[in-house]
């Protein structure tokens, strides 16, 4: 009987060790266990998610990157096209005969005037070219081609300063009247497209710099418009420098004028050419 009572004890004994046991080391080991595996599968849907959320952040910023550079090329492309249809209306407008051609060595058919400028100054045939001079400084003096009259056209004409500082062409004009447009290039690089409704009353249709003239005193320069229409375009040294709309003229004569912006002017012109539109 005292045998029995003592291996019970016994027993009691080591059932309360394994479970203290049990629950002093085993189970908080097993639940560490537990915690580190679901943390490391947390941290690994969270790297998923993170390298997904690249992935589509980079292909996002890809597709934007594609994006704006098919814009930019597109742009290009429209300043291109834009660009070469603009040249083209030169190309397209000088080609062929030109229903009047002068050299502006002396007068011919087109009776272009020769007279004298208030203050000094005139047109008149000499040294091989036509000159448009003017002494007053503020003031520009117009010289028609008297004889012609044109609607649609390109009119083309070899301008050289010789001294001071700017000339150019008018176009659809009435000489007697100071109604027509004038096209003024100047030596500071400058042009400037400007309509005249009678001798005191005038103002710009468009004013700017153009790279194509040539500055130098002594130096040509070509100048080109071409009007079909209300719509005008013109050309320095045959490369395009701008155009307006405006319909206050439709018709008229062809000529050239000196500018005399700051100080007395003389300007040369040679091959004047007209082609019908």
């Amino acid at each position: 009987m005292t045998i029995l009572l003592v291996v019970l004890a016994l027993l009691a004994v080591l059932s309360g060790f394994g479970l203290i046991f049990y629950s002093t080391i085993y189970r908080p080991n097993q639940l560490h266990m537990q915690a580190t595996a679901t943390a490391q599968t947390q941290q690994t849907i969270v790297a998923q998610t993170t390298a997904t959320a690249n992935t589509q952040a980079t292909g996002t910023a890809v597709a934007i990157s594609h994006a704006t550079a098919t814009a930019q090329a597109q742009a290009t492309a429209n300043v291109i096209a834009t660009a070469t249809a603009l040249q083209n209306i030169y190309t397209s407008a000088t080609k062929g005969s030109p229903v009047l051609d002068d050299s502006l060595s002396f007068n011919t058919g087109s009776s272009w005037e020769e007279d004298q400028a208030q203050g000094g100054g005139g047109c008149g045939f000499s040294g091989g070219a036509y000159h448009a001079s003017i002494d007053q400084k503020g003031f520009y003096f117009a010289c028609a081609a008297q004889n012609t009259s044109f609607s649609n056209f390109a009119y083309q004409v070899q301008m050289t300063i010789t001294k001071g500082d700017a000339g150019g062409v008018f176009f659809r004009g009435n000489r007697s009247a100071s109604q027509f447009y004038l096209l003024s290039i100047a030596r500071d690089g400058t042009f400037d497209l400007f309509i005249s409704k009678d001798q005191n009353h005038s103002s710009d249709l468009n004013f700017g710099n153009s790279s194509a003239i040539k500055k130098s005193t002594g130096q040509a320069n070509l100048i080109t418009v071409v009007v079909r229409g209300n719509s005008i375009y013109f050309y320095i040294n045959k490369q395009y420098a701008g155009s307006v709309n405006d319909s206050t003229y439709t018709g008229g004569q062809v000529g050239v004028f000196v500018d005399a912006r700051t100080t007395a002017t003389d300007v040369a012109f040679n091959n004047a050419q007209v082609w019908k539109l």
